[in-house]
């Protein structure tokens, strides 16, 4: 028999909340949200994300970026533009970044079965994001073999469109991987 009925229903409460929070965490959109990277602390990511450095590809000859996030549990992916706030250094500035488009993939691995590891196959154009993907050990190499969908970045409407996989050439390489993530993680 339980002696504190109300620490029970206290606890029961808690954890209710927590899942409640978690969950409206997990559905809130970061579109127009702006995020900062500070040269001595890194990305300032809003409570809840993690970003590996193999999850974001950058847009050549331009100012915006693609990430794949995940925020709160769930898997996304950001298009962003960059902008330079002041450089503090010949190698350092502070930046900030303007989420312009976000898509929120639940069931998905962020890094794995949703990446930005692709280029386009006409041209070495970054921007694509597969999901659901499929991939094969070849070597010290990861090759896509398939994917249940592709978007991509279109610079012009400032919005992901869809793509098709015969598009894009996808290739993961588990041990740079690695090895930028325990660079992220080594105290600074």
């Amino acid at each position: 028999m339980n002696a504190n009925p109300l620490r029970s229903i206290a606890f029961a409460l808690g954890i209710a909340l927590s899942c409640a929070a978690s969950t409206a965490h997990g559905g809130e959109s970061y579109v127009g949200r702006p995020i900062y990277s500070e040269p001595g602390s890194g990305l300032q990511l809003p409570p809840g994300c993690v970003i590996e450095p193999t999850w974001r590809a950058r847009i050549r000859t331009s100012d915006l970026e693609v990430w794949v996030i995940e925020c709160g549990g769930i898997a996304r992916s950001w298009f962003l533009r960059r902008s330079l706030i002041e450089m503090v250094a010949g190698n350092q500035a502070r930046l900030r970044f303007q989420v312009l488009d976000e898509r929120q993939w639940p069931g998905e691995t962020a890094g794995d079965t949703l990446s930005v590891q692709c280029i386009g196959k006409s041209g070495p154009e970054a921007g694509y994001v597969v999901l659901g993907a499929k991939w094969r050990a070849v070597g010290n190499e990861l090759r896509l073999t398939g994917a249940q969908s592709v978007i991509r970045a279109d610079p012009n409407s400032q919005k992901f469109v869809a793509a098709s996989l015969a598009q894009v050439e996808c290739t993961r390489h588990p041990d740079r991987e690695a090895m930028l993530r325990r660079l992220q993680q080594a105290p600074r």
